[in-house]
């Protein structure tokens, strides 16, 4: 049998490297996903930092400014009582005192029904307002606290009541 050129297969070429990718797909996926992941990188750290640090920072502020626009509750136990104008029942602090003082039999001050109203209001128990109640100069100073609140009073019948009631600081 004899070959002839037609069933002769063409001459190849020495294979020789080069520098160039095997597939130009490759090269041109290896950008994008390293930009990809650089930028989740960055977003993950940016995030991490804004949740751990920047947003509790700005709830915290937020509060603060939420609840000085609300009023306390000893100015608004005052004001439900109707004596906000009242001189010997005075809020202080920005509401977070309270200074009352009552009648005397040689002295100026609050009724006794007004000074009760707003130790009603602040929800004081009785075991504190029986104590308030039954304080005898001789006692001397006295003191209660209840639901966030710190009272000290003292009593002289010439003199009456002198109570001083802050929230109580934690």
């Amino acid at each position: 049998m004899t070959t002839t050129e037609s069933d002769t297969p063409p001459p190849t070429e020495p294979a020789t490297p080069t520098n160039e990718p095997a597939s130009p797909q490759a090269s041109s996926l290896v950008k994008p996903v390293a930009f990809g992941l650089v930028g989740a990188g960055i977003g993950l750290t940016l995030g991490l930092v804004l949740g751990l640090a920047v947003i509790p920072t700005i709830g915290n502020l937020a509060g603060g400014v939420i609840s000085a626009a609300q009023p306390s509750p000893i100015t608004t136990a005052v004001e439900t009582c109707g004596v906000e104008t009242n001189q010997w029942i005075d809020v202080g602090d920005a509401g977070q005192s309270l200074s009352m003082q009552s009648l005397g039999e040689e002295s100026s001050g609050a009724e006794f029904e007004d000074v009760f109203c707003v130790l009603d209001e602040l929800n004081t128990p009785d075991s504190a307002l029986s104590l308030i109640r039954n304080t005898r100069a001789l006692d001397g100073r006295q003191s209660a606290d209840w639901n966030g609140f710190s009272a000290s009073w003292g009593y002289h019948p010439d003199d009456g009541l002198d109570i001083v009631i802050d929230v109580a600081r934690g």
